[in-house]
């Protein structure tokens, strides 16, 4: 599905902060380095500190050093507005374009009452179908808010397709690394990454029960 492809995996801070928890795996076991970094004047107002130390909150577009392939997106936040959204949106996807990536894979979480795990979205009846082959339950309804829905969704405006995997979630945790590990778990497989998602597990608490309350809007 994706051998040929130039894969970029988005995971910025959401419900649960489950497609960051993953994304920031993902640049520690794959040892990445940062190529590119984003700002934005719609991001909170505020800086992040870090040992005495202040620093913009910015995206981060990041390589893996043993991986041509992939390139890793992950930041601090997302724009606090639709405008500034888009805006960093077309950015994003311009510098994508630029460095070759034929494939973008947003990692987002749900909140809804399904019996999966982990459901999956594409831009194309083509792509769909091939996540529906690789044992991943297509989303039938429902949308996906935020940067994460926005990146997959623009994604073939600038000849890219858009891919969206998303973990199911009680959307009551702040962080929610179980998800997280289960969206790891799924990457692993599709990309056929060699990495030990194991290590997550001392964060792991008891899993929760769903909501039993269905829920429309979707969001990472």
């Amino acid at each position: 599905m994706f051998e040929s492809s130039f894969i970029c995996i988005c995971g910025l801070p959401g419900i649960g902060s489950v497609g960051k928890v993953a994304t920031d795996f993902l640049v520690t076991a794959l040892k990445c380095s940062t190529i590119r970094p984003f700002y934005s004047h719609s991001f909170p107002p505020q800086v992040m500190v870090l040992e005495g130390l202040t620093d913009l909150m910015h995206g981060e577009l990041m390589r893996p050093l043993e991986k041509e392939n992939i390139l890793i997106l992950s930041g601090d936040a997302q724009p606090l507005d639709v405008v500034g959204m888009h805006e960093l949106a077309d950015e994003i996807l311009q510098t994508l374009k630029e460095q070759g990536v034929t494939d973008v894979i947003t990692l987002a979480a749900y909140v809804g009452e399904t019996g999966e795990t982990i459901l999956g979205t594409a831009t194309d009846l083509g792509s769909a179908k091939a996540l529906n082959d690789c044992k991943i339950s297509l989303l039938r309804s429902g949308a996906i808010g935020g940067m994460n829905g926005l990146l997959a969704g623009l994604a073939p405006s600038y000849g890219m397709r858009g891919f969206c995997l998303l973990a199911t979630t009680s959307g009551s945790d702040t962080v929610d690394v179980r998800a997280a590990s289960r969206l790891l778990a799924a990457v692993k497989e599709l990309l056929g990454l060699d990495i030990d998602i194991s290590l997550l597990e001392p964060a792991i608490e008891e899993p929760e029960e769903l909501d039993d309350q269905e829920v429309d809007m979707n969001y990472i």
